[in-house]
């Protein structure tokens, strides 16, 4: 089992990142950006070639990305649903993806077996993902999903924050004046 050290607030965020293993060396560098239908991020070997890519294929509800193992398409990741908890579906590599974004845990599933485990480390130097893989061969594409799954989880942060403002409006000046008139 190999094992990965993300930073957590630059895991989807459109800079560098650096990918180090367990002995603090760096493995991979993920690089691109989100946000607009045809973005990449990738993961670099650190010899720089290119290992991964995921290119977000639609921007609208349900977003999708494509996933690239040294540039040819191995998937597309989707999600399937969401209620306590969401689950994502990769087609074509038949992986199956349990997410507790409040929780910022994350499981992959190829069939019965375990293929990635992804959560939130905190050490003395900052926050992490830690990210378990089952083999070295599909790191760069866990890495990807792992990607996706942030930037989704910081997605969905901001529309329930909308959502909470509309619902749960802060009271403006005119009407608590109103209130106390009546």
């Amino acid at each position: 089992m190999e094992t990965y050290y993300i930073k957590e607030h630059v895991l989807s965020a459109n800079v560098r990142t650096v990918i180090k293993d367990i002995q603090d060396k760096p493995v991979y560098i993920l690089v691109g950006r989100w946000g607009v239908k045809g973005d990449v991020l990738s993961v670099y070997s650190m010899e720089g070639d290119v290992l991964a890519t995921v290119k977000q294929t639609t921007y609208a509800f349900p977003s999708r990305f494509d996933l690239y193992d040294r540039q040819q398409k191995v998937g597309s990741l989707g999600r399937l649903f969401s209620l306590n908890r969401d689950i994502y579906l990769v087609k074509q590599l038949n992986w199956l993806v349990l997410a507790n974004v409040g929780k910022q845990s994350y499981r992959m599933y190829s069939l019965k077996e375990r293929m990635m485990l992804m959560n939130k480390h905190t050490s003395f130097q900052g926050d992490y993902y830690k990210l378990s893989i089952i083999n070295k061969e599909v790191s760069p594409i866990c890495i990807c999903i792992g990607a996706v799954m942030d930037y989704w989880a910081k997605n969905n942060e901001k529309n329930w924050q909308t959502v909470n403002s509309f619902l749960n409006p802060k009271p403006s000046y005119q009407s608590i004046e109103l209130i106390r008139k009546k």
